[in-house]
């Protein structure tokens, strides 16, 4: 009989942090008050001027490897964690921040199995007297993994760089790593930078291009907007078609990564394949380096984007160089450099 001391036959022991007997244990790293800047809101002027959002992070993990061996190999480098919320926060805005809460997650969950996140908005556009706004999502990794099976698409995407004012080879790697940085974007392979003659009859510095294959869970009107967060936050305008650019990223073609087969879309945001890609060699060249059997969708049809390369009369206007964009480790590097040399 039970005394109230002993558990009833069969039953599991509790421990007082409610975990059973002989489970691991589930610790936690806990980031809290990461203040950034962002652009999050339905209202234009959010978007426009921006707000502070403070993020707090809740990691559940073993730590009983690193409490015992003291590396930071074996837990969470909680600074570049606090880079990658940042980069997230201030990046690409989302209109509620349930949205960003769940991109915020999800980068968590690259390096735990169970995080939960609290998005603040402390400036929400209120008319009356509040202390704070916040959003909490809690998920685990295995969720996260029965979501993506749900039918949502892989994509892998062709993207084309280019900048010709200020460090424009800065530039251009700056924004490969913010691409990496989005927690539903993997670089695949990047091209060598390429310097190509400007076009559009603007006088202007040369450009400084290159191409980076990626691959994305994102719909392409999403990934399109990806893109130009990325330009907008590096300073980006629009003032004069074909003008000078501090940074410019074009999507330029997607093909369904399990099928193969091309994507399209046209609408008054975006055309895939790019309607202007075939006529310009500093979009090709790049492409052809990290995809030599690539092909593009034309008038014509399907065209490989080598053959249309050597049909443009301005190709020779583009200089491949032997610098090349440098990509996470794991992915593919750019082809040899000219001469044969690897970069």
């Amino acid at each position: 009989m039970a005394d109230g001391t002993d558990p009833a036959p069969g039953a599991a022991q509790v421990d007082r942090a409610g975990r059973s007997e002989g489970a691991a244990p589930v610790d936690e790293i806990r980031l809290t008050g990461l203040r950034v800047r962002g652009h999050h809101g339905v209202f234009e002027h959010e978007k426009r001027d921006g707000q502070d959002f403070v993020i707090d992070a809740v990691l559940r993990r073993d730590l009983t490897r690193p409490a015992a061996s003291d590396a930071l190999a074996d837990t969470v480098d909680y600074g570049t964690l606090a880079d990658t919320l940042a980069a997230i926060v201030a990046g690409p805005p989302y209109d509620l921040i349930e949205a960003l809460a769940g991109a915020l997650v999800e980068a968590c969950l690259q390096v735990c199995e169970d995080a939960e996140v609290t998005v603040h908005k402390p400036e929400a556009p209120i008319t009356h007297a509040f202390a704070d706004v916040a959003v909490t999502l809690r998920r685990t990794r295995a969720e996260a993994a029965a979501g993506s099976d749900s039918g949502e698409r892989t994509l892998r995407a062709v993207v084309s760089l280019g900048a010709n004012l200020g460090d424009a080879a800065a530039a251009l790697q700056d924004a490969v790593h913010a691409l990496e940085l989005h927690p539903r974007i993997e670089v695949l392979a990047g091209s060598p930078l390429y310097v190509t003659a400007p076009v559009g009859g603007v006088e202007q510095p040369d450009f400084h291009n290159a191409a980076v294959l990626v691959e994305t869970s994102l719909p392409p009107r999403e990934l399109l907007a990806v893109c130009q967060g990325i330009e907008v936050a590096a300073g980006r305008t629009r003032e004069v078609r074909w003008g000078p650019r501090t940074l410019d990223l074009d999507l330029i073609a997607a093909h369904d990564a399990r099928t193969g087969a091309a994507v399209t879309h046209d609408d008054a945001i975006l055309t895939l394949p790019h309607p202007r890609a075939a006529e310009r060699a500093f979009v090709l060249a790049p492409w052809a380096d990290i995809d030599p059997d690539a092909s593009l969708t034309t008038v014509a049809g399907p065209q490989p984007v080598r053959a249309l390369l050597d049909r443009l009369a301005d190709a020779g206007g583009v200089r491949r160089t032997a610098t090349p964009v440098r990509v996470p480790t794991g992915a593919s590097g750019a082809g040899p450099a000219p001469g044969g040399d690897p970069v």
